[in-house]
């Protein structure tokens, strides 16, 4: 029994032995993978392996093509084409190119150590293969994780709840938001000229790291602490952009790459990123807002654009230039120390050392205000540049230190949805009754107001995008004096937005002959009543008004004011609405129709005429009749306005 019980205990502390090495966890990850160079400039990226397949597009529709330097993942082989996999403005895409065109292909194998000190510092498992993969082409690479104390969809919402804050120039209609304060009547909102509201999930993706831990993409997390790089490496940034070459400060020559190495020095930013920065505000040719004219013998540079916003370019430019001559900017080389020093001051300095964290403000306790842009793509694209610039001087094996944001919540994978998210109606229409206000696709919520002898109200509305679904519409019986109905508009995405009608009966005994026109589904302003169509007659026009409103005393007046029972409606005549004891007499307006007849033809094309070179004039209600396009005068957009109608161009004047 002794033997026995010493026997397990042997048994016991071989077992404590072993137990220390075994992970609590398995993780499963790649354990090796085959990258490539992209050895060319503008190389065919094919959806399979022929010169005889198609090209393959991005998101916007335009074939791919690929330049040096691209990093790509080889998945594999058919004859001499090769199948890979690219990162390309963030998204993943799988094709062929001519394996003949891919330089340095090698295979790695991932470090599994590695990936648990990963793990140690903090990373999620999503992050862990793409950071190992990374590792194993760049050893001297150090990744550190910036935890944000905040849920992914968290982020989103907050960033997401000032629609101007994360904008986008893409033509991609997905990506771009058609929230009420982002689209208004079929129509996206320029927050800036050429600038839109970015979507939820476009915003979703370019917030979301997981999406950019690629060799391409990496650098929008690198510290951006000065680091000692070459002029010669600035100079091949800017070759080729409008800082190529030199100018003159204080009686010495400078090249724009010396310049700004010594202001990424003297203010402890990476040269790099300022170049970056630079060509990604100004472009390569560089914007008006490189070379101001103060207006006081100096010209100012804001190569930064700070201060640069407004809805239009002389908004934009006035700011640019008001902080340029405020900050004595007179220079390129003060205008460059100066933009340096307030990078850094506001910014860098400030935690947000990163371009991703310049663009996105995750950390910290004061979130999501601080953003030197709005460009939801701007950490991408500058990243590539410093990427591109590295690699053409043979230094993006270099020691770097890239600081990547970690949320509380990831979540699974993000993608932005290529369904439209466009769920706004084009038209709200009713049977009867007066809305308010006026339907703005943008505007949610209405008050319908009826009469008092109406029990039920026929809604239409039609969808501003022609996949999305609407719910709510049709019959509505009206069983109290107030009925709510919601019109639900589903995107194609799955997004709703819903449109509240409170429908709303007016006591009878207060309502009045301007009520009752309403109703009718006319339009009044004042003593003019319209929008009947050409060639109504008089008693069909009485009749309609005396369905939607029986309790009411309809009578028509020509302009000699005696009554008429039959005839075509004209411009002239009087409509007499009375109810509740209240008579009204109100002028019949149809547009276009100057002279009375009831008709628009080349007598009223020629009155407009007349009237614009001053041979003649036209007054009350004939007068109005003439203004078609409601500017209050009467000019030649009327009298286009009418040409086009009798040419069969345009079928209403209204």
């Amino acid at each position: 029994m002794k033997k026995l019980a010493n026997y397990f205990l042997s048994f016991l502390m071989l077992i404590s032995l072993i137990v220390p090495f075994i992970p609590s966890k398995v993780y499963a990850m790649a354990s090796s993978f085959t990258y490539a160079y992209v050895d060319a400039t503008g190389l065919s990226f094919r959806t399979c392996a022929s010169y005889n397949c198609s090209l393959l597009k991005d998101r916007e529709g335009d074939d791919i093509y690929l330049n040096r330097p691209r990093t790509v993942e080889v998945i594999g082989y058919e004859g001499s084409w090769a199948k890979i996999r690219i990162s390309f403005w963030g998204y993943e895409y799988e094709g062929f190119v001519a394996k003949e065109y891919l330089g340095n292909i090698k295979t790695y194998t991932l470090d599994q150590n590695y990936a648990n000190g990963l793990r140690s510092k903090g990373f999620p498992e999503s992050y862990i293969e793409k950071l190992c993969k990374l590792h194993a082409v760049h050893p001297n690479w150090n990744f550190e994780v910036v935890n944000t104390g905040v849920g992914l969809d968290e982020a989103v919402n907050a960033e997401y709840s000032t629609i101007y804050r994360n904008l986008t120039s893409t033509t991609d209609y997905s990506m771009r938001s058609s929230d009420p304060a982002a689209y208004v009547n079929g129509s996206y909102i320029q927050f800036e000229p050429g600038w839109y509201a970015a979507s939820r999930s476009a915003l979703k993706y370019y917030l979301d790291p997981r999406n950019f831990l690629d060799e391409n993409s990496i650098f929008m997390f690198e510290q951006l602490s000065f680091s000692d790089i070459s002029e010669e490496t600035v100079q091949r940034m800017l070759n080729g952009t409008f800082m190529a070459g030199s100018f003159t400060y204080n009686g010495q020559n400078y090249t724009y790459a010396r310049a700004i190495i010594e202001a990424g020095r003297s203010k402890n930013v990476n040269p790099a990123h300022l170049v970056a920065r630079i060509i990604q505000e100004q472009g390569a040719s560089g914007s008006g807002t490189a070379n101001m004219d103060g207006g006081d013998g100096k010209i100012y540079h804001n190569y930064f654009n700070f201060g640069a916003s407004g809805s239009n370019w002389d908004q934009i430019f006035a700011g640019a230039l008001s902080y340029a001559k405020a900050s004595g900017w007179d220079n390129p080389y003060t205008a460059l120390v100066g933009a340096a020093e307030d990078l850094s001051n506001g910014y860098i300095s400030c935690g947000q050392d990163t371009i991703y964290l310049q663009k996105f403000d995750v950390v910290g306790d004061d979130k999501y205000w601080h953003q030197y842009m709005a460009n939801i793509q701007a950490p991408y694209a500058e990243s590539y540049r410093i990427y591109k610039s590295y690699w053409e001087s043979n230094i993006v094996d270099n020691s770097y230190t890239f600081k990547i944001p970690v949320f509380s919540d990831m979540g699974g994978s993000t993608a932005i949805s290529v369904l439209s998210n466009n769920n706004n109606l084009s038209n709200l229409t009713f049977n009867t009754g007066s809305l308010y206000p006026a339907f703005d696709s943008s505007i949610t919520t209405y008050t319908l107001e009826v009469g008092s002898n109406v029990n039920s109200v026929n809604i239409s509305a039609k969808a501003a995008h022609d996949k999305a679904k609407i719910e709510g519409t049709g019959d509505v019986t009206l069983s109290s004096s107030s009925t709510k109905k919601d019109i639900i508009v589903t995107a194609e995405d799955g997004s709703k937005r819903t449109y509240t009608i409170t429908i709303n009966k007016k006591e009878a005994s207060k309502e009045t002959p301007e009520d009752v026109i309403r109703y009718a589904g006319y339009k009044q302003s004042g003593n003019n009543v319209s929008g009947f169509n050409i060639g109504t007659s008089v008693d069909s026009a009485i009749k309609s008004i005396k369905n939607r409103y029986q309790s009411a005393e309809v009578k028509m007046y020509d302009a000699s004011n005696k009554e008429i029972t039959n005839g075509t409606l004209s411009t002239g005549q009087k409509l007499s609405i009375k109810v509740n004891n209240v008579e009204k007499k109100f002028d019949v307006i149809i547009y276009g129709d100057t002279n009375g007849d009831g008709k628009i033809g080349i007598s009223d094309y020629a009155k407009i005429c007349d009237t614009i070179l001053g041979k003649t004039s036209m007054t009350g209600a004939y007068n109005v009749a003439a203004d078609t396009n409601h500017d209050g005068k009467i000019g030649i957009g009327d009298y286009a306005k009418v040409k086009d109608y009798i040419l069969g161009t345009l079928n209403r004047l209204e």
